[in-house]
């Protein structure tokens, strides 16, 4: 059915395109009519049925603009549809990494950090979970296109740091493992010394020398010397958590982290560690 509008529908329509405007509630509906709340809702329903707005979730619908051809064809790019969820955010976690190509996971869900405490949303069957990042530690992202669509996207040294940070969302603690070993080939080294000095976490440091160290990559001196030095002294850790791995296992001196993962869960199946050591290249800055 080839889309329709009367004449108060185009002047609205019309008014979204102009300003670009993606989405519009239903306050804004009201406001720009004139008219009471239920006159709003059967208006934006109207839209709805006529297949100019998508309705993402009570009182929020996203435009549907004319380029989509007179059939009213839906934009299906979930990270276009998730930018318009929360007002400050950015893709991290396992999103990030598969952007930028350290996993080769799909996962089944999509994450935003955010400033705001929110909980999960289901849009189109996709199902979007906020992750909550304090002001201090909202850096390390940008704008980028996916699928013509602007979006705010980790930089693959905050999604690695991310993913080490809170493994759940990002496949686990084994996957993780993967991430940072694909991530040390793949990442600026002082971008990443930055991050963890702006991150202050003596936890993420440990955390992410012993993965290094544990998929021997090829690290600068001068980063290894600064990522020791950003360790707490006698800051003793778990790898990963408690409740799901307890707390029994090695020691890694180095990081002072007790390896409390059995090894093959960190390591891939065709690939066996050889010695706990790590090859410092002679890069410099």
């Amino acid at each position: 059915m080839k889309r329709t509008l009367s004449k108060t529908e185009a002047k609205v329509v019309l008014d979204l395109e102009w300003r670009n405007q993606k989405t519009v509630t239903l306050a804004e509906l009201r406001k720009a009519l004139g008219a009471s709340q239920n006159y709003a809702r059967l208006f934006a329903h109207r839209l709805v049925k006529k297949g100019w707005l998508e309705r993402l979730r009570p009182g929020l619908f996203q435009l549907i603009p004319a380029d989509r051809g007179p059939e009213g064809v839906g934009d299906t790019n979930p990270l276009a549809a998730g930018a318009v969820l929360v007002t400050r955010y950015f893709y991290s976690f396992g999103t990030a990494c598969t952007h930028h190509g350290l996993t080769e996971q799909v996962f089944s869900e999509v994450y935003l950090a955010c400033r705001e405490q929110r909980r999960p949303e289901i849009i189109r069957e996709q199902r979007y979970v906020f992750v909550h990042v304090p002001e201090r530690r909202f850096f390390g992202f940008g704008q980028i296109a996916v699928l013509g669509e602007p979006v705010q996207m980790a930089t693959a040294e905050r999604a690695l740091l991310d993913a080490i940070d809170r493994p759940r969302y990002a496949g686990g603690i084994g996957e993780v493992s993967s991430i940072a070993a694909r991530g040390a080939t793949r990442i600026s080294w002082d971008v990443l010394l930055d991050f963890v000095r702006r991150w202050s976490s003596s936890a993420l440091v440990q955390r992410l020398g012993y993965f290094l160290d544990l998929h021997q990559a090829r690290v600068p001196d001068y980063v290894k010397a600064a990522l020791l030095d950003l360790v707490r002294p006698k800051s003793k850790i778990l790898l990963a958590s408690r409740r799901r791995w307890g707390t029994t296992g090695k020691l890694v001196r180095t990081w002072n982290v007790v390896e409390n993962v059995p090894c093959d869960v960190l390591m891939p199946k065709e690939e066996k560690p050889r010695r706990r050591v790590v090859f410092f290249s002679k890069e410099s800055r």
